[in-house]
């Protein structure tokens, strides 16, 4: 025979259905708080590498011009421009295969003799432009840049980063 007697020891099926419902809330919670941790780690890292890639070509850009006594204007052939060093020899930036290139140059139309990456491997640069500035009027002249930074595949929202710079660099 059965015993139909309330036992207050054991668990309801409510008491049961709303313990599964909160721990299942509990762990849903915790787990996107985690993923989305992860995530934003994913972006900042991702920012980082590109904003800090812009500071140093930005800065290298700047140190490089600043030796430069004048400019030749080569456009639309891709060396753009060449600049003619005050001190040691003249050089050109180079954008190819989505690397930033500085390459020094003894004389106009030789090879070049030595070169040096702007950015990092993970970072590509695209839409490299030089255009020449001058003023004939106050005699200042200079460079206006404009490149673009990007990172990571499309599809990745959180790895995918590109950015745009802008900058006007006077030779003195």
């Amino acid at each position: 025979m059965i015993n139909f007697k309330n036992n207050q020891q054991a668990f309801s099926l409510i008491e049961a259905l709303v313990y599964v419902f909160i721990t299942t809330m509990l762990l849903t919670t915790i787990s996107s708080l985690v993923l989305a941790n992860f995530n934003i780690r994913k972006q900042l890292k991702t920012s980082d590498l590109v904003f800090n890639d812009a500071r140093f070509i930005m800065s290298q850009l700047a140190n490089k011009i600043h030796t430069a006594a004048s400019f030749v204007d080569l456009r639309p052939d891709p060396k753009q421009i060449i600049f003619d060093a005050k001190l040691g020899n003249n050089f050109i930036f180079i954008l190819e295969d989505n690397d930033l290139f500085y390459q020094e140059i003894l004389a106009e139309g030789q090879d070049p003799v030595g070169e040096d990456i702007f950015n990092s491997a993970q970072v590509q640069v695209s839409d490299f432009i030089l255009t020449p500035v001058l003023n004939t009027q106050t005699n200042h002249q200079g460079v206006l840049i404009n490149f673009t930074l990007s990172i990571g595949a499309v599809e990745d929202i959180y790895g995918y980063l590109r950015e745009d710079f802008q900058t006007f660099i006077t030779i003195r």
